[in-house]
């Protein structure tokens, strides 16, 4: 099975699903190393609303990941940033690393939205 085909069928998965599922978490982790589909901004801001710390290597791989559309649609930095508020608010020493690496980061954007992460770390929760 080809990317696409696979992140068709998790979408379709995670789609199937209550918002409240806690299943969701482990589909949405994968659905965001995968090509094949255009949801990997929502997905991040998800996971970092959720706040699970299994999230965090999978956003930390993404924030650095170029994903074509969202270099044709110009939302990739828009969507590092999330990646870096998503770590910030998971909150553990794992995201707190991730985002220092991202601080140190060649790419002088990612080395920013890094650095605004670290200056919102922890973001706490605040549940409704």
């Amino acid at each position: 099975m080809n990317s696409s085909l696979d992140a068709t069928a998790l979408c379709a998965s995670l789609d199937a699903l209550a918002e409240d599922d806690s299943s969701r978490v482990s589909l949405m982790i994968q659905l965001l190393a995968l090509d094949g589909h255009e949801r990997h901004e929502d997905i991040v801001f998800d996971l970092g609303l959720i706040g699970d710390p299994d999230a965090t290597p999978a956003i930390a791989k993404a924030a650095e990941t170029t994903f074509q559309y969202m270099v044709r649609w110009q939302s990739l930095h828009a969507f590092q940033r999330k990646c870096a508020y998503a770590l910030a608010r998971i909150a553990t020493p794992e995201s707190r690393e991730a985002l220092e690496h991202l601080a140190q980061h060649a790419d002088p954007h990612l080395r920013e939205y890094g650095r605004e992460g670290l200056g919102k770390w922890p973001i706490p929760f605040v549940s409704s």
